[in-house]
């Protein structure tokens, strides 16, 4: 990665963009298929994923016109094995909690690096040489003639505050100090970029921008959290990510009475621990609902962008005007449970195969109908899926 930045302060952009690049991209695509070839299954895969599936951000070198949000794609993606590391070390070994939260900072402090010199891709250098004729970068300086051998400096403590720092430290100590500052008249998309010879036009003062302010949360009423004897009910409402994981711990004698409804959370988290009777999901954007079984049901109504995941067994899963919804079923519960669906959208299955991977399958939206006449002379619709979903 250094070397293509480094690589793009030096030259122009190629004209037969990104081809002309490739070579300089081969030690990071090279980097990421032998993270991705060396998972192997056992208590290290969820850690191995991680990577793998971070690593997949280094992509962002050639994306163009948006790097920072394909960066952001690949955050969450990381996250979802990082979260299984998250809740098996929660209470026993803090360390790889903490192996989640460095590798996930080194990313998330990429973005604004991104945003600021390289926000509508990798920036040039106007007045540079060719690519072509660019030597690599990469490759360290010849040894000097007859120079006499020298002591070693000893490296630098690495700093233990994790982000751009544990990532300059794992680069092996490459320096930075070759690279050239790419200053706003280099930027094309500045107004203060002036080509050669030209005096750059003085910028004309206009009303200061107010910073743009990320809107918040909105939920209907304040969190709540309460179990009601009448009825045997949790409610959970209007949570957020800003309460953290909401866990509810079943009785182990009476949870399996109880019913969790679940109503008006945004981007929240809900882990349920035990068996209950049944799990209803109302109204909830952008949430995570996980839980181990239940007797009865899961049910998602009026909702957008889920993800359910079920680690033991649920006999039905039942899906109403909810637009966006990933379903994880346990192996023990794949050839049980039955989906009824209605009016809904984007709906996805996820499952392991008989290897422990997961795999994934759409649930259909597009049938065909045919009419005829039954053999009592009544009307009489048959339907059939798609062959869009037979491919």
């Amino acid at each position: 990665m250094r070397g293509y930045i480094d690589m793009a302060s030096r030259c122009k952009k190629p004209a037969s963009y990104p081809a002309d690049c490739a070579s300089m991209l081969k030690p990071c695509q090279e980097a990421a298929a032998e993270a991705s070839k060396n998972v192997t299954r056992g208590d290290w895969e969820c850690h191995q994923k991680t990577v793998s599936e971070g690593l997949g951000c280094c992509s962002w070198l050639v994306v163009e016109p948006a790097p920072k949000d394909f960066i952001e794609n690949f955050v969450g993606g990381q996250d979802f094995w990082a979260n299984k590391i998250r809740v098996k070390y929660k209470k026993t070994e803090p360390k790889h909690i903490a192996y989640c939260d460095t590798f996930k900072k080194l990313m998330t402090e990429l973005m604004p690096y991104v945003k600021e010199y390289h926000m509508t891709g990798v920036t040039f250098n106007p007045k540079g040489g060719d690519v072509k004729a660019y030597a690599g970068a990469l490759a360290p300086p010849p040894p000097k003639a007859a120079a006499p051998a020298a002591a070693a400096p000893a490296p630098k403590a690495a700093s233990g505050g994790g982000g751009l720092g544990d990532l300059k430290a794992a680069l092996g100590g490459m320096s930075t100090s070759g690279l050239k500052k790419v200053t706003k008249d280099m930027q094309t998309w500045r107004a203060e970029y002036k080509k050669d010879g030209e005096i750059p036009a003085t910028p004309k003062k206009g009303p200061v921008a107010k910073a743009a302010v990320k809107k918040p949360t909105v939920v209907k009423g304040p969190p709540l959290v309460e179990f009601q004897q009448r009825g045997m009910k949790w409610f959970v409402e209007n949570q957020t990510k800003e309460q953290g994981v909401i866990t509810i711990e079943m009785d182990p004698k009476d949870g399996a009475k109880h019913t969790v409804y679940v109503c008006h959370c945004v981007e929240a988290t809900i882990d349920i621990k035990g068996k209950c009777k049944s799990v209803a999901v109302d109204g909830c954007q952008k949430c995570n609902v996980l839980f181990d079984s239940a007797i009865s049901s899961l049910e998602v109504v009026n909702s957008k962008s889920m993800k359910c995941q079920a680690r033991g067994i649920v006999p039905s899963v039942a899906i109403d005007k909810t637009d966006g919804i990933l379903t994880y079923l346990a192996k023990e519960t794949v050839d049980i449970t039955q989906f009824v669906t209605s009016k809904s959208s984007d709906m996805q299955i996820s499952f392991p195969n008989s290897e422990g991977d997961m795999v994934e399958a759409p649930i259909p939206e597009q049938f065909v109908h045919k009419a005829s006449l039954a053999s009592n002379d009544k009307a009489h619709v048959s339907s059939d899926v798609s062959d869009l979903y037979s491919h």
